[in-house]
């Protein structure tokens, strides 16, 4: 009756008594993973040596295993090292390095997938790795660097041809996963230094490439996807978040230079996949600024939607004067896609008749022009009278026409030339069934009305949208045609309705808060007499 009180042996403790017992008996017992997790002594005993560990490494990465063991024996070789046992953590990364963890990383240097180009038409033969086995290969290396994380960092950074080896396999998600992994090091006092020595060995530059409009769409997806994470990892906006803070990375991205690349890309005229680009570059952008907004702090909405004190010591504040400036050149190419778009090719059959479609290239360009407004807001990129922050690159000072602006000021001014907010309330009002739009560029009004406008170049640009744009005549129509249209029988209400009201309570309040600053400037261009009637 001993097996009451847990005093029975199991099987796997039986077969371990055998004397020819073998790994491939073992591993097919039930019980394994359960016993090994449990410390099981006998267990451990056998699995712990070289031979055993060298054969469980192996069949991680095995590409011969006959059909029945092909996905059980990875598997289990995987889960038995998850299990984090410390005699055989130790024997693969300080005892048999050489003989057991130097074979098991070259599985990374197996033929990779090859970089597709958009000219490639012909079907290309599938390679590179299989991707449940590198999901396998990665949770051991994983394994391995949370428990002996300095010794595998300098396993890694040995030979400087370890990155390029996992940068050859980054369409597979795992190998991703695992670059990140090793990015996300740097949040540990063992790890520091890492994001110096990926950034010196060109990981940046690597992921920037991948982006030419003339590659394959999937390799912008994967470009994009890398930065975004590593911004996020970056970020600074919130304090209390797990952050690895201003790195190499994140400075080598918002220069000039890497900007000017991103831009030229997102712009070609001739290249076969530049929309792809485009959107996929701007998400990048969208998201520099969004996790390094040095005002989030005084947002009392963001404040206390994160939890965030005002009393945190807060990270050095980073500038993106550089990135703004340079997006802020290119504000009337950007426009011009939003007049002639490249990825639209005329009207499409919808439910509601043949309509032409805004298509994601305009979408993401109003987007980004919501959010390089938001940059442009930020108070270091704004400041021109405090020589210190100049000299800290804190805000950078332009001349336009002899008169010196900051960099915020200079990209509304790109703005007003180039008509961008005017084009943009045509788009609103071009397609009434599109919310997504009517958000973005609600947004970007809302910006522009609620700030001041006896300082910089709000005031320019609020006029600009009224007189050129002429958003109050536009609003007066579209609301005298959604009421015709809803007196009809199963007459339908314009999609764009209920921000029409948002967007005219924000007008009022900017004709009531500065009737002289901008009433007057427009009075002889805008039918006052129609918007009183129609706010009444």
């Amino acid at each position: 009756m001993f097996w009451r009180f847990g005093f029975n042996n199991s099987a796997l403790d039986s077969l371990l008594d055998k004397a020819d017992v073998t790994l491939e008996e073992v591993l097919e017992e039930e019980d394994l993973l359960q016993e090994a997790k449990s410390s099981n002594p006998k267990l451990i005993e056998f699995l712990c040596k070289p031979d055993k560990v060298k054969t469980l490494l192996n069949y991680i990465i095995a590409t011969d295993l006959a059909e029945p063991q092909r996905f059980k024996y990875p598997f289990l070789a995987s889960e038995i090292i998850a299990c984090e046992i410390q005699q055989m953590i130790d024997m693969i990364v300080i005892d048999h390095k050489e003989e057991l963890l130097v074979p098991f990383w070259s599985y990374l240097d197996r033929q990779a997938q090859p970089t597709r180009r958009a000219s490639d038409t012909t079907t290309i033969e599938e390679t590179g790795l299989d991707s449940l086995q590198a999901s396998y290969f990665c949770k051991t290396i994983g394994i391995l660097l949370s428990k002996y994380p300095i010794e595998m960092m300098n396993f890694i950074q040995s030979d400087s041809e370890n990155l390029n080896k996992i940068l050859a396999h980054l369409q597979t998600s795992a190998i991703m996963d695992l670059l990140l992994t090793l990015v996300r090091m740097e949040e540990l006092s063992e790890g520091k230094g890492v994001v110096k020595w990926l950034s010196e060995h060109g990981l940046l530059e690597n992921l920037i490439n991948r982006l030419d409009p003339y590659l394959d769409s999937e390799e912008h997806s994967i470009a994009q996807q890398c930065i975004c994470e590593i911004v996020r990892m970056s970020q600074t906006s919130l304090p209390d978040s797990p952050s690895i803070g201003l790195n190499d990375l994140i400075i080598n991205l918002k220069s000039e230079e890497t900007m000017q690349k991103l831009a030229k890309f997102m712009l070609d005229p001739e290249a076969p996949n530049a929309t792809s680009t485009l959107v996929n570059g701007v998400s990048i952008i969208i998201d520099i600024i969004r996790h390094n907004n040095a005002d989030l702090e005084n947002d009392p909405t963001v404040s206390g939607l994160y939890g965030y004190s005002t009393n945190t010591t807060r990270p050095k504040p980073v500038s993106l004067a550089d990135m703004l400036k340079v997006m802020s050149d290119h504000i009337p190419q950007f426009t011009h896609l939003l007049l002639k778009p490249r990825s639209v090719n005329g009207p499409v059959r919808t439910t509601l008749g043949d309509i032409e479609p805004l298509g994601f290239e305009r979408l993401k360009i109003c987007e980004l022009f919501a959010e390089l407004l938001h940059c442009s807001n930020m108070s270091n990129l704004n400041n021109t009278s405090s020589e210190e922050e100049q000299q800290q690159e804190q805000v950078r000072i332009i001349k336009v026409d002899n008169e010196e602006l900051s960099v915020g000021d200079y990209l509304k001014s790109k703005f007003v030339t180039s008509k961008a907010m005017p084009i943009c309330v045509d788009l609103f009002f071009a397609f009434p069934w599109n919310n997504f739009l009517h958000y973005v560029i609600y947004d970007m009004l809302h910006q522009v009305f609620n700030g001041r406008m006896d300082v910089g170049l709000n005031r320019q640009l609020a006029i600009s949208i009224l007189k050129e744009g002429q958003l109050t005549d536009k609003i007066v129509i579209a609301q005298k045609a959604n009421d015709e249209e809803c007196a009809k029988p199963k007459g339908m209400r314009a999609g764009y309705m209920g921000h029409l009201t948002f967007i005219s309570d924000e007008i009022m309040k900017l004709f009531e808060g500065y009737p002289e600053t901008i009433v007057l400037a427009i009075k002889d261009d805008v039918d006052m007499e129609n918007w009183s009637a129609y706010y009444r």
